[in-house]
């Protein structure tokens, strides 16, 4: 008797809960970019649409179903559409960049270097001993705090 009153009592309010999931995964959706619930609205949404003429364990079951046939078959492609490229920053491109050097550079003192018309601090990297003259082509090999490293360049 319990299981029968149990029965009605979830088969009253079936289509509310599918109804509920499929909003709650539609505004997590919304809120994210990751597509974290999209596969669950999907299947609370073909839940909803039987609900009416479905017992809830069918419902549940098709909830299930949908749910993980459009994970497994969509989440690979989507992964691949979405997938973040590295993008190098405004001071990374400047990396591997050839660069006449204004001032000397030593292994105690900063140097200049001039790109786009902008002056920068720099630097040799810690293993060069050698004193780097001004007008010499350097190569930015990274970036210290606000100073390049420069390294001459063969000639």
């Amino acid at each position: 008797m319990l299981n029968t009153i149990l029965s009605f009592a979830i088969e009253d309010y079936t289509i509310w809960i599918w109804l509920a999931v499929f909003v709650i995964t539609i505004a997590v959706e919304a809120m994210t970019q990751d597509l974290v619930s999209i596969w669950f609205s999907a299947g609370s949404f073909a839940s909803l649409c039987i609900s009416y003429f479905a017992p809830w364990w069918v419902e549940l079951i098709v909830f299930v179903v949908i749910s993980t046939a459009c994970l497994i078959l969509t989440r690979p492609l989507v992964k691949k559409l979405m997938r973040s490229q590295i993008r190098k920053t405004n001071s990374d491109e400047f990396i591997g960049q050839k660069v006449k050097l204004i001032s000397d550079v030593t292994k105690f003192e900063m140097g200049t270097v001039k790109i786009n018309s902008v002056i920068y601090n720099a630097i040799l990297p810690e293993d060069e001993e050698e004193e780097i003259k001004a007008d010499s082509i350097v190569e930015i090999v990274s970036i210290k705090g606000n100073k390049f490293v420069v390294r001459r360049v063969s000639e």
